[in-house]
């Protein structure tokens, strides 16, 4: 697999946005959050999207120069138009409308419509971590049709792999984070599977028939097969945290469920933000955490395990490992990126 480096990609990635029309300005935010999901060790949400995101761009499903609009505001909410930017620009926009709510307000809650996708969602509340508050976030699908994720004891897909995530400062180098689908796998997961032709763990995935499969292939189909939702024997409980996040962040929203016709693919986003200082004191809260930290870690490890890792942890030692080492592409996507390329009239 070809490993490139940080700023490689950046260039190479810039330069197929652009080629597209995309402002500039634009063009690098998407790229950036792209990569620093690569750098987190989180592929399926990184480079490999870009294709998924060309695509889109070239159908006329992102309108990629397109202002985002405010709809309604409260006090202490917002609900705000994408009108079909790019997610990630949106997204932006959304949590930091969020954070400046809560820095007045001590809470806040802003949601998207007419948003296509967002991206890996950790990227956005950890801007609020950043900001010393702490967020939590919560997006839905709409694709107009069953959707890829099977209910608790159902065997075709209904729901989306709805994604939540939760960050808070920590006072050391890295933020907390959870970032995880009510799905056992997101899809973009299986998809970077099938890009490296590698098997899937067991008890991902099923086939069309119900069957148990750990063939990427047998997701896809035709017939197309379906994830199963987090949990594995209690797997009711990753169904009903899927219909939490589907009614939050496609109801709240106004973006719709899953089931609900759609033009185009896209995101219905919910974003909240609570500002530490207006509960705690926030070295207070901090060293409170980073003592949560040292207790956890403390635990002995299971045999095979070298250390106990807390939630955020393992992004940010990827992070600098990859900083330093460059990125891996498979060869099936580096070879996608140069006929993309080509189409465009670039030289890679």
């Amino acid at each position: 697999m070809p490993r490139l480096g940080v700023e490689q990609l950046r260039e190479l990635g810039a330069a197929i946005l652009n080629a597209l029309g995309s402002p500039p300005q634009r063009s690098a935010w998407v790229v950036e959050t792209l990569l620093r999901a690569n750098l987190a060790g989180h592929d399926s949400h990184g480079f490999m999207r870009l294709l998924q995101y060309a695509e889109f761009a070239r159908e006329g499903h992102i309108d990629m120069s397109a202002d985002v609009e405010t709809l309604r505001e409260t006090g202490a909410t917002a609900l705000l138009d994408a009108r079909r930017t790019w997610g990630q620009v949106a997204a932006k926009i959304a949590m930091e409308r969020a954070i400046a709510i809560a820095a007045r307000q001590g809470i806040s809650m802003v949601a998207l419509v007419n948003c296509p996708h967002i991206g890996r969602l950790g990227e956005y509340v950890v801007m609020a971590a950043e900001s010393d508050m702490i967020a939590t976030a919560y997006v839905n699908s709409q694709t107009g049709g069953d959707g890829n994720v099977a209910p608790w004891g159902g065997v075709e897909g209904r729901f989306t792999p709805t994604p939540l995530a939760f960050a808070a400062p920590s006072g050391l180098d890295w933020p907390v984070l959870v970032d995880i689908t009510a799905s056992v796998m997101p899809e973009g997961k299986v998809r970077d599977h099938m890009f490296r032709g590698a098997q899937l763990p067991e008890n991902v995935i099923i086939d069309a028939a119900g069957k148990p499969s750990r063939d990427p292939k047998d997701f896809y189909g035709p017939p197309t097969g379906a994830l199963l939702p987090l949990g594995g024997p209690v797997g009711h409980k990753g169904y009903a945290l899927g219909v939490m996040i589907e009614m939050l962040a496609g109801g709240l929203s106004g973006a719709g469920y899953v089931n609900e016709a759609a033009a185009t693919h896209g995101n219905g986003v919910l974003f909240q933000v609570m500002n530490i200082a207006a509960f705690e004191d926030i070295s207070d809260f901090k060293r409170r955490t980073r003592e949560l930290i040292a207790h956890v870690k403390s635990a002995r490890p299971r045999a095979g395990v070298g250390e106990v890792l807390f939630p955020g942890e393992p992004e940010y030692r990827s992070t600098r490992l990859r900083s330093r080492a460059g990125i891996e592409l498979p060869e099936r996507l580096w070879r996608a990126f140069n006929e993309l390329a080509a189409e465009l009239g670039l030289d890679l």
